[in-house]
């Protein structure tokens, strides 16, 4: 019987060494004896980032914020941004440069809508719920006690005289100002179509400022400053979060008239209220067949307008980005985004959302604790400017813009061929040949076969008074600078300052005080342009004959005299190098004149720009390259001496 022992004993000790093992691994076999985990569509394909079109308007940056978080800590995505304007946006999502635009108004946009048409893009979901557009005045002028606009609730109503006069146009005050989108913007042909329809075309100035930026600076200044305007305006927006506004009554929407009013090509008799608003994310068609996960996603995605309008007006309030305002939305709102996400997206978002705590430098970066901003001191300062001094500084404003107003009318009063031969006569008489006037005429007549011909009135009339201001504020500075001691130590850093320091910096608050148009244009032009003359004037004057002024001094001349009769003239060619450079600086500054609304070839170029109508801003572009051209050759003559007799040569 021991041979049968023997294999009990051993399978009871195996038996014993068996459980012990199953003991020991439990705790690691659990999970695999589990239910398998979901597997999860993938969002993004592997190895290649999900790129995003950088909207530039204030619901478009936080929604795109808010998709790049859930997909950088909830998928694990990789995420990036391509800026661009809405046409150029839209154009790069639909040949896959792009692959997600998070608010796209579906049906308002040709470009979008022909993508769709073919299968290039899809749109998802609802992003945004709610959503509205329309033609908008300050609350406040409508509603409340002393409302000066008490009764208006129709856009038929515009049309009144009292209406108009109280909504005058700075520029021509005959008639009202309507505040349209920016140039390139779908509702911006739609709005002036509407005005037609409506009947106020003949009424209303269709102002159009360059830009998102521009407009809402405007709109913000005139609700502070408790000024009538009127302007079209949108829902979700920080605007709509922050103030009271009041949306004028139109006929309902229809869908034959909606055709008519959208169609660039239309009669545009009739009109209505634009269709319901769909919001949706839109996708690359071929990108989302590789990242179903991402169509999941973004087809869940969706908040009121009214949640969405006061995150956006919470940020501006608090002055706080859209990512670290789309971060804290997400930590302050889980009961809405974790419907949006698979359960383990979803815990995978929330502790990538608690362990950052939003509040310390990265590696190698500067310590958050030194770190002091003045931002809120400037931002508390130009709002109190604005709502304390808006009215002072729109009264100057007023008389630019008079001042620019006549003589716009005074060049438009002249005919085309004197004006020609008036630019090319006194260059010829200056300079006693035929080659400058003729070089003159020339570029004067390529923008008028162009079409140019009235934008090029218009710059040149903000080239005429820029210039003129650089001149009066250029040449005492630069004799200042030349002639002092604390002179040569204050300007150049100053000088610095103003040329490296971007437009836009100074030119919202400028517009905001000065309101759209070209009383803010020309303060613009005139700070850039400035400081070439100033700087070539100084050398110009400190790097004159020493031995000559010696002489000057000697001969009894005031420090007066030598610098009007000797100095002055020594130092002719590098001033007039100066001149040229600010009429130069002057008409590069017209382009970005043109975004806050200051009307010429600027704005052809920016809209061409916008609409991706290359040839357009090609065109007005080459108008500018030619008026510079024009503009450099008379300066030239007028500002020099004057050239040999005929027959004694001469040079262009």
């Amino acid at each position: 019987m021991g041979w049968l022992r023997f294999p009990r004993v051993q399978a009871r000790r195996c038996a014993v060494l068996g459980a012990l093992l199953l003991a020991a691994l439990l705790p690691g076999l659990r999970p695999a004896l589990a239910s398998p985990a979901p597997v999860l569509p993938p969002a993004c394909p592997a190895g290649r980032p999900v790129v995003f079109a950088g909207l530039d308007w204030d619901s478009g940056a936080f929604l795109t914020a808010l998709e790049r978080a859930i997909l950088e800590r909830g998928y694990a995505c990789q995420t990036s941004v391509v800026p661009g304007t809405t046409v150029t946006l839209e154009q790069a999502v639909a040949v896959g440069d792009a692959q997600v635009i998070a608010e796209e108004w579906v049906g308002r946009s040709p470009i979008w809508n022909a993508a769709m048409a073919s299968g290039k893009v899809v749109a998802l979901g609802q992003i945004v719920t709610g959503a509205e557009e329309g033609l908008y005045v300050p609350d406040a002028l409508v509603h409340g006690p002393g409302a000066r606009a008490a009764g208006l609730a129709r856009v038929q109503q515009l049309a009144e005289p009292a209406m108009v006069a109280l909504f005058r146009d700075p520029e021509q005050p005959e008639r009202g100002r309507f505040l349209n989108c920016p140039s390139g913007w779908t509702c911006e042909r739609v709005n002036t179509a509407k005005l037609k329809a409506y009947g106020l075309a003949g009424s209303y100035v269709d102002f159009r400022p360059g830009s998102g930026a521009a407009m809402d600076a405007d709109i913000t200044a005139a609700l502070l400053q408790h000024r009538p305007a009127l302007f079209y305006y949108y829902s979700p927006s920080t605007l709509a979060g922050r103030f009271k506004l009041f949306r004028l009554g139109e006929p309902p929407y229809s869908a034959r008239c909606w055709a008519d009013i959208s169609n660039p090509d239309g009669r545009h008799d009739t009109g209505c209220a634009s269709p319901p608003a769909v919001i949706a994310s839109g996708v690359n068609a071929r990108f989302l067949s590789e990242a179903p996960g991402l169509g999941a996603l973004l087809q869940r995605v969706s908040l009121p307008a009214p949640v969405l309008n006061a995150e956006l007006a919470d940020a501006a309030a608090n002055r706080r980005g859209a990512d670290a305002q789309a971060l804290l939305f997400l930590k302050h709102h889980p009961e809405l985004w974790r419907g949006w996400v698979p359960a383990p997206v979803a815990e995978r978002l929330a502790q990538s959302l608690a362990r950052d705590g939003g509040d310390t430098a990265a590696a190698g970066g500067f310590p958050s604790r030194w770190v002091f901003s003045i931002r809120e001191p400037v931002n508390r300062w130009v709002a109190s400017l604005v709502a304390g001094w808006g009215g002072g500084f729109r009264a100057m404003a007023a008389r630019v813009t008079a001042l620019t107003a006549l003589i716009d009318a005074g060049l438009r009063w002249v005919p085309w061929w004197l004006l020609i031969g008036l630019c090319a006569g006194l260059t010829g008489w200056r300079r006693r040949s035929a080659g400058p006037a003729a070089v003159v005429a020339g570029a004067l007549l390529v923008i008028g076969v162009l079409g140019l011909w009235d934008a090029m009135l218009q710059t040149l009339t903000l080239m005429l008074i820029s210039v003129a201001l650089a001149v009066v504020i250029g040449l005492p500075c630069g004799i200042w600078a030349a002639k002092s001691r604390l002179g040569r130590a204050v300007t150049p850093p100053v000088l610095d300052f103003l040329q490296t320091m971007p437009a836009f910096v100074y030119l919202i608050p400028a517009l905001m005080l000065l309101g759209l148009g070209k009383a803010p244009a020309i303060l613009a032009m005139v700070i850039y342009a400035t400081p070439p003359l100033i700087r070539l004037t100084e050398l110009g004057i400190r790097t004159s004959d020493q031995e000559v002024r010696e002489a000057a001094t000697a001969f009894g001349a005031t420090p007066f005299q030598t610098l009007i009769h000797v100095e002055l003239p020594l130092a002719r060619p590098s001033i007039l190098a100066g001149l040229n450079q600010t009429i130069l600086m002057a008409l590069a500054m017209v382009v970005t004149a043109s975004m806050i609304g200051a009307r010429g070839l600027g704005e052809d170029v920016l809209n061409g720009i916008q609409s991706l109508d290359v040839g357009k801003g090609f065109e007005a572009g080459l108008g500018i390259v030619v008026l510079a051209l024009a503009l450099d050759r008379m300066a030239q003559a007028l500002a020099g001496e004057r050239g040999p007799r005929g027959g004694e040569g001469g040079h262009v």
